[in-house]
């Protein structure tokens, strides 16, 4: 460990994997609580830290508390007083920035509920009353894609600037979205989760840990249409192949993957801690005009390893702590299995298809000697040669 004492602005933006070279976690603790309930320099960047913004994204401070999912946001219900503490959630909630973990956002607007709105409501009114939905491929535009046979065809910037325009604008509007449905569940306008639910949407709600978040929110409509370039529009699916597809969302680029990060945390809501590596991804492939909602959910912590590709036709639910692949290892998981007939030729099977849900239970490790194919199909009703992972049927 240093020998030297830094201060809570520099301790703040230390990652948990070099915290213990600086300091001992359980130990300063005491005094950073106190700090930021007495020192305003310590208080702003504890509450930047509270907010992801730069360079605090990946601080310590963001691990588990004893109480909460987050340490970050125990210490501000410890130390800060009534008014500063609920000005400090509403910031949370209300920002407009992507780098927000979806369920961070959740699990301070329950907070703040708890607290109660006060004098944000009329903010939070605000956010509902002016949001505007977003639109959804109808079947005539489907009908006029361009095909090469297969594969959809759709307009891509030539250059890394244009792609990386791309996401910055999907996060933004995706962050919108969230935003909306928060502040409509804050202000009681909406339903929280359902008594109700599918075996994937339990998995969801044992795991997010609050009822802020409904499981329907991670049912992603691969059809959804966001900003394109020139005016264009391109659905949440395309978006989702250029990302895998393009080399400069595989490197470790101090400029790039920071954005990206904040794209998967707004578009496809993963959660905090959680991480879609270097080569990673997800993507859903148009069956035809089929493009169904499908549930992808990574919970906290959870990691889509270097080189681990889900095809989420069917879905995937990566509950805490999990782990994929990793090491560059090439494994694609495959949640939709192609059906032929009988007398069918190979090429019919193509269009037919059998969904299913892959599920990674808390703490599950699906190894990076796993190479290849996952049918996930394979496994419906049966055991997987992996403890924790399982196939569950499409709703």
């Amino acid at each position: 460990m240093m020998q030297t004492n830094p201060d809570w602005v520099t301790l703040l933006r230390v990652p948990p994997d070099m915290l213990a070279e600086v300091a001992n976690e359980s130990t300063i603790r005491g005094p950073i609580a106190d700090a930021i309930k007495s020192d305003e320099v310590a208080y702003e960047s504890f509450a930047q830290a509270c907010r992801f913004e730069a360079p605090y994204a990946t601080s310590w401070i963001h691990g588990p508390g004893d109480r909460s999912p987050y340490l970050s946001l125990e210490l501000a219900a410890d130390s800060l007083a009534a008014d500063r503490h609920r000005s400090l959630l509403a910031d949370i909630v209300l920002s407009t920035s992507p780098s927000i973990p979806y369920d961070y956002r959740a699990l301070a607007g329950d907070a703040l509920v708890r607290l109660g709105v006060g004098e944000y409501a009329d903010a939070l009114r605000f956010v509902v009353e002016s949001f505007e939905p977003l639109a959804s491929r109808t079947i005539e535009a489907k009908v006029s894609v361009r095909t090469d046979g297969i594969d959809h065809l759709f307009d891509i910037p030539g250059t890394v600037q244009g792609r990386i325009d791309l996401l910055v604008a999907a996060s933004r509007v995706k962050t919108l979205e969230s935003r909306y449905m928060l502040a409509r569940r804050i202000l009681g306008d909406d339903d929280r989760a359902p008594t109700a639910m599918s075996a994937a949407q339990q998995l969801i709600a044992d795991d997010v840990g609050t009822t802020l978040i409904a499981p329907a929110d991670y049912l992603v409509p691969w059809d959804q249409e966001l900003p394109g370039e020139n005016g264009n529009r391109l659905t949440l699916a395309e978006l989702m192949r250029i990302v895998l597809l393009c080399p400069e969302f595989k490197l470790p680029d101090a400029k790039v993957r920071p954005i990206l990060v904040d794209f998967y945390r707004s578009v496809l809501r993963i959660s905090g801690r959680s991480i879609i590596g270097l080569a990673a991804g997800v993507f859903h492939v148009e069956h035809g005009a089929l493009a169904t909602p499908s549930y992808f959910y990574q919970g906290r912590g959870a990691i889509l390893g270097k080189g681990c590709v889900i095809d989420c036709v069917g879905g995937a639910i990566l509950q805490r702590d999990t782990f994929l692949g990793g090491g560059f290892m090439p494994i694609l998981i495959h949640t939709h299995k192609h059906i032929r007939g009988s007398g069918d030729s190979g090429a019919s099977e193509r269009k037919k298809i059998l969904p299913c849900v892959f599920a990674a239970e808390v703490g599950a490790r699906f190894p990076m000697d796993a190479i290849g194919l996952f049918e996930t199909v394979d496994y419906l009703g049966k055991d997987a040669p992996y403890q924790g992972i399982r196939a569950i049927p499409v709703d």
